[in-house]
């Protein structure tokens, strides 16, 4: 993830977006606020930059040529001359507003922000924020005269309320450059922000295949919840693939840690599951990238549940032996049993 720690906003508008079927038009602001005091950017950042927590990026993208790609375009035009900002924000609206053409897209306001600060793989760099925020919270408030109180109500943005939103770093400007968003968007939405007006793809390098492999084995393991033994074999096999593997082949790896031949039809039935949901095709041997390999261990799941109210936790399958457990069924009484062995 990009860190923030030293990240300020130095410069920011808001604008409004109708929706163009329903020809609601736009309006757009005649100022930048650029004097943003340090209280003010930690409440924006906490609102608007928090919420990114996936380490999942995304790249510019166009049929025919990426400098034909508009958010691109108008982002970049910000990155080289700042003092376009405003009037490239209002390219940004504008583009919004054309690709804003179903009748169920809401209208909302469009905050444009310049982040200067931001690490993006250990680099400093700058970003420019842009999201739109078509819900608002409704906060009550209150206000004493004298000996006498009002109460009121107003509506304002918090981090929950977002989901249209992307964060643009100048980095790798040539390949289309390194972009975050939001993942809270349903189909439709995803569509409208993701295809029509960002056009973006997922960046397919070693940590993207790596988390994406993680993430089959992960969901494979799920499926052996009621075997100790399957679950426990599998995370053995796979540990000890893992460490003594730079590289990654996938049909390799099944016939080395599956051993019934139906269970690797499954695991590779998840994998073109994967690959279909996302868009992506797993390359026949990828470089495994080292920080993403060790979220294996820490993301399985370390409790089996047995019936509807009865879990076992095992601190550690690795170490857990076969014979320190026995699974089975009880014809007389009609239910599943397991015998625990320990010290």
């Amino acid at each position: 993830m990009p860190d923030f720690s030293y990240a300020k906003i130095t410069k920011l508008v808001v604008h409004f977006a109708g929706n163009k079927a329903r020809e609601e038009g736009t309006e757009v602001s005649a100022n930048v606020l650029a004097d943003i005091g340090s209280e003010m950017n930690q409440t924006l950042a906490s609102i608007f930059l928090e919420p990114f927590t996936k380490d999942e990026y995304f790249k510019f993208t166009h049929e025919t040529d990426l400098d034909f790609n508009e958010v691109r375009t108008f982002a970049s035009n910000m990155f080289l001359q700042e003092e376009e900002f405003l009037d490239e924000s209002k390219k940004i609206l504008e583009h919004l507003y054309s690709e804003t053409t179903h009748p169920n897209i809401k209208s909302g306001d469009v905050w444009i922000f310049f982040i200067e600060g931001c690490v993006v793989d250990g680099d400093f760099t700058n970003g420019i924020g842009i999201f739109k925020v078509e819900n608002k919270e409704v906060f009550l408030k209150n206000d004493f005269n004298g000996r006498e109180f009002q109460i009121g109500y107003d509506k304002g943005i918090t981090g929950t309320d977002l989901d249209k939103g992307c964060l643009i770093f100048n980095v790798d400007h040539d390949t289309g450059n390194k972009v975050l968003i939001l993942d809270r968007l349903n189909r439709g939405d995803s569509v409208y922000w993701k295809d029509k007006f960002l056009s973006i793809d997922k960046i397919t390098d070693e940590k993207f295949y790596t988390e994406g492999f993680v993430e089959v084995c992960t969901d494979y393991i799920k499926q052996r919840e009621e075997s100790l033994l399957d679950k426990s074999n599998f995370v053995k096999a796979t540990t000890e693939y893992l460490a003594g593997e730079e590289t990654l082949n996938i049909a390799e790896f099944a016939r080395t840690t599956i051993e019934k031949p139906e269970e690797i039809t499954e695991f590779n039935t998840m994998i073109d599951t994967f690959e279909r949901e996302n868009n992506v095709r797993f390359p026949e041997t990828f470089q495994l990238d080292e920080e993403k390999r060790e979220k294996l261990s820490k993301k399985i799941r370390k409790t089996i549940k047995l019936g509807k109210n009865i879990s076992v936790v095992v601190k550690d399958l690795e170490q857990l032996e076969e014979t320190d457990f026995v699974q089975g069924y009880d014809e007389e009484k009609g239910k599943n049993y397991m015998i625990v062995y320990y010290d």
